[in-house]
């Protein structure tokens, strides 16, 4: 059956990228940093940080064996992800200590990608603006559902996966469309594609798409190796012959989108400019829509 919107080709027009922020891997906390680690052809590759969890204690090289993970590292934030400075952001104690680090780094990202926009906060507050994350694991929540006897009234919303996406809608005072997307590995190239169709639509007038994955405990590490996809020496061997699984990584990471005639009008910095996105075999080109 044919795709009606390829019959109909509708016009758009590029969505371009004004604001970045980020939390990578190898110290990239900014764009900039994260150029020099691609420059210098650095991975970012570490063992597991302790504060995680106790990667000796869980490791055997056996991977059929129960309860165990047969590697001890992967790519992880060199900086205390629990770090945090709440009143910033209008977050009182209590509640803080309820918040899943994801929630934590996704308000850094976004106020620092709508700093690197050169947004006031006074412009973006009560505005049109959508807000799009993407994410699939759920670490904080399996932790704190371990011991149900501390949960407090900030425990629904300081883990609940819906609220990654709220959390930044409520602290920024937004007033366009919000929610969470989770496609595994491809959630955040689905937040970008949403963000984009939005904009076309004229849902909101900007967007932020964001993203976060911690890894905070070993649960997900023990079931991704029992899939037999999670590499031995935890590392990437992207189109290389020696690949065996992969390394699993983390990262927190938030771009301010807006529509480039927008973004013209207003003098914002084009960062980059998106002129088209796809999921399941259809590119929306901004300009119109193919088959792949």
């Amino acid at each position: 059956m044919e795709h009606p919107a390829s019959t109909h080709a509708r016009q758009c027009e590029p969505i371009a990228i004004v604001g970045i922020g980020c939390r990578l891997p190898g110290k990239a906390s900014s764009p900039s940093k994260l150029w020099e680690l691609l420059v210098k052809n650095e991975t970012g590759h570490c063992v597991v940080p302790l504060e995680r969890y106790n990667a000796e204690a869980y490791y055997h090289p056996d991977a059929e064996r129960p309860g165990s993970i047969n590697s001890t590292g992967g790519y992880f934030i060199q900086e205390d992800i629990r770090a945090f400075e709440n009143g910033f952001f209008g977050i009182n104690n209590l509640e803080a200590t309820s918040m899943d680090a994801q929630q934590r780094k996704l308000l850094e990202v976004t106020y620092e990608a709508l700093e690197n926009a050169g947004v006031p906060l006074e412009t973006i507050q009560g505005s049109n603006t959508g807000v799009y994350v993407g994410n699939f694991t759920n670490d904080f929540l399996n932790m704190q559902y371990k011991d149900p006897e501390y949960f407090s009234r900030y425990s629904a919303t300081g883990s609940g996966l819906t609220v990654l996406a709220n959390r930044i809608t409520h602290c920024f005072d937004l007033r366009g469309p919000s929610h969470v997307v989770d496609t595994a590995c491809s959630s955040s190239l689905y937040a970008l594609h949403s963000a984009c169709l939005a904009l076309d639509a004229h849902d909101c007038d900007a967007a932020v798409v964001a993203a976060a994955n911690l890894i905070q405990s070993p649960e997900q590490q023990m079931v991704a190796v029992k899939a037999g996809i999670l590499s031995p020496d935890s590392m990437c061997h992207t189109f290389d012959e020696s690949a065996n699984g992969y390394g699993r990584a983390e990262g927190a990471s938030a771009v301010y989108l807006k529509r480039l005639s927008d973004a013209l009008r207003d003098g914002d910095p084009i960062r980059s400019i998106i002129r088209g996105t796809s999921v399941n075999g259809w590119v929306s080109h901004f300009g119109g829509w193919s088959k792949c």
